[in-house]
């Protein structure tokens, strides 16, 4: 028998909203019931349900009656609500083991309770401070806090609702000595480091669950739980266990991506997170694709000198680049430090040198020869950088922001004279429109500048160029800026980059995303503002998996030149930005 289903009399868009959510009537009108006496059964079910909803929201006299109307094989069910008042919260009483009023330590730091006198009388909010009273529990050096029970008295005369929690807090206890299980290759004084409380302190969750998530987002282990244990021959102290399970220390694989200015790309790499026993980092890449060919090696050595949070890095690539504005040899060798002043927070400090002969394809002063436009160089270099990430995901965020700020000074050590100053400020931000990520605004802004000799002593691969994936999408790679006679980028000594995109889930696996860009690179250390820029709209697919989005841009310039495609396509892991 089908039927459809009609809820009505509530007044209330929150309590029309959630019954209709919560009604298994309208859930399961395609699931048509064998006959009337199921149809009455489905819906008496249906009115429980409802009216436990309607509880949650503070409707506690709320009455519902249903009426299912039915001709021939189809049946029209109107279930009719009458909410009556939103009752509000009484009293709020906390009580301890004996059943005496039991002070709860306050955290300044900590939010206010969900819950306080006057509030309507909603189950969530309950719920949610008893989970907070344990939590400050946890905060102020109880481990051991636990609920005993919990009584809500409902009133119908007043139309008010008393609750009482009654809470066990246990010992008070401070962090004790702290036992590590679990390590089969990883030397123990790793997991060591990472603790992030002192035997001695006043125990506090949040140490604990600072410390469990260090050690997970260090990649080395799978699973890591922390109990506090009450050591019986040191009253007052809990014993902290630590149960780690490591990873697999190796991985290897393949990635690919391909977009139409630079044609297809590959890399096949090879890590081991773990190469002398200290969670040591060597990881290996091959690249290989039509502009870019290479092989690059980076190091990484955690808790440098015993120093918790600072990273030695090594790094070392030779590569063969051929972009539409230069042929470029290079070898580049680094090594550098890396502080993690906290979870969003990192800097960075490393001594370069590299080697490169270099070809501009591009003639920024006229027709030169291949021997004239060839350079060769060796620089010394100084790169530091600051990077704060507030964003809820590494490959799809949806919420919060980042920046980077990057500047290197260069200086020749062989060959012709060369010094110059690279710097970059970029940002991001995540803004969802809904409580879920169905609806994502995203802002992403960069300006780069070059501060040195004129452009034509800058070597074409320091230039500073804009346009391809994670730049202006619409304008060929390093294409949004001046070009030669011959339509190859000359690069610049500054740069513009601006994107916004609108991501939209449309199902739960797929998404779309339109987006526009716009940008340009300027042959002066600053954006001259007044010169056009160059902008590019376009429209993205998502196929949302497990471990990120599949990307598929195509976009296409507003202000075509001869020389630009038509459209711009790119096929990537991870979102644009």
């Amino acid at each position: 028998m089908s039927y459809e289903t009609k809820i009505v009399g509530a007044d209330d868009s929150d309590l029309s909203d959630l019954l209709d959510d919560v009604s298994q009537l309208k859930k399961l009108e395609d699931k048509k019931p064998a006959s009337e006496e199921a149809l009455r059964r489905r819906a008496d079910d249906d009115l429980e349900l409802l009216k436990d909803a309607a509880h949650s929201l503070g409707y506690w006299n709320a009455q519902f009656s249903d009426n299912i109307d039915v001709k021939e094989d189809t049946a029209k069910v109107t279930v009719t609500v009458q909410p009556g008042p939103v009752y509000h919260v009484s009293t709020i009483q906390v009580l301890g083991p004996a059943g005496k009023p039991l002070i709860v330590p306050s955290d300044p730091a900590a939010p206010p309770l969900p819950l306080k006198p006057g509030d309507a009388a909603r189950t969530e909010p309950v719920v949610a401070t008893e989970n907070a009273l344990l939590a400050q529990l946890g905060h102020q050096g109880y481990p051991f806090a636990k609920k005993t029970d919990r009584r809500v008295v409902v009133d119908h005369d007043t139309h008010t609702m008393a609750v009482t929690y009654m809470l066990d807090p246990g010992p008070p206890m401070k962090f004790g000595s702290a036992a590590i299980s679990g390590m089969e290759r990883l030397d123990p004084a790793y997991v060591q480091n990472r603790i992030q409380w002192h035997a001695g302190d006043t125990y506090d969750n949040r140490t604990v669950d600072e410390t469990r998530r260090r050690l997970i987002d260090s990649g080395q282990f799978s699973n890591v739980a922390i109990t506090p244990i009450a050591d019986p021959n040191n009253p007052g102290q809990a014993a902290m266990k630590i149960d780690a399970t490591e990873r697999s220390h190796r991985t290897i694989g393949i990635g690919a991506a391909y977009n139409t200015s630079e044609g297809p790309g590959a890399r096949v790499f090879w890590e081991n997170r773990n190469l002398f026993g200290g969670g040591e980092t060597l990881h290996l890449n091959v690249d290989g694709g039509q502009q870019h060919n290479g092989v690059s090696a980076t190091f990484r050595k955690p808790d440098f000198l015993d120093t918790a949070d600072l990273d030695f890095l090594a790094t070392a690539s030779v590569a063969d680049d051929t972009p539409e504005a230069y042929h470029s040899r290079s070898a580049r060798m680094s090594f550098g430090l890396e502080r993690r002043f906290d979870q969003h927070l990192i800097a960075g400090l490393a001594l370069s040198v590299e080697k490169a002969n270099v070809v501009a394809e591009a003639d920024t002063n006229g027709p030169f020869s291949a021997s004239q436009r060839t350079q060769h160089y060796s620089l010394v270099g100084v790169p530091m950088y600051i990077k704060l990430d507030e964003s809820d995901d590494l490959l799809n965020p949806t919420r919060g922001y980042r920046a980077r700020f990057d500047l290197t000074p260069y200086q020749s050590f062989t060959g012709p004279e060369l010094s110059f100053v690279t710097g970059r400020v970029q940002a991001s931000t995540y803004q969802r429109l809904t409580d879920s990520d169905r609806y994502v605004l995203a802002f992403s802004g960069a300006l780069s500048s070059l501060a040195g000799p004129s452009l034509d002593q800058i070597p074409a691969d320091k230039r500073i160029y804009a346009g391809g994936g994670g730049s202006i999408r619409a304008y060929g790679y390093q294409m949004a800026g001046a070009l030669d006679q011959n339509n190859r980028p000359i690069g610049g000594k500054s740069a513009l980059e601006l994107s916004a995109e609108a991501r939209i889930k449309v199902t739960e696996t797929i998404g779309i995303v339109p987006f526009i860009d716009a940008g340009s690179y300027y042959p002066s250390s600053v954006p001259k503002l007044g010169r056009r820029l160059l902008f590019g709209p376009g429209l993205g697919f998502r196929y949302y998996t497990s471990f990120g989005p599949i990307r598929l841009d195509v976009a296409t310039p507003l202000s075509r030149r001869r020389g630009d495609s038509l459209v711009q396509f790119y096929i990537s892991i991870g979102q644009a930005f």
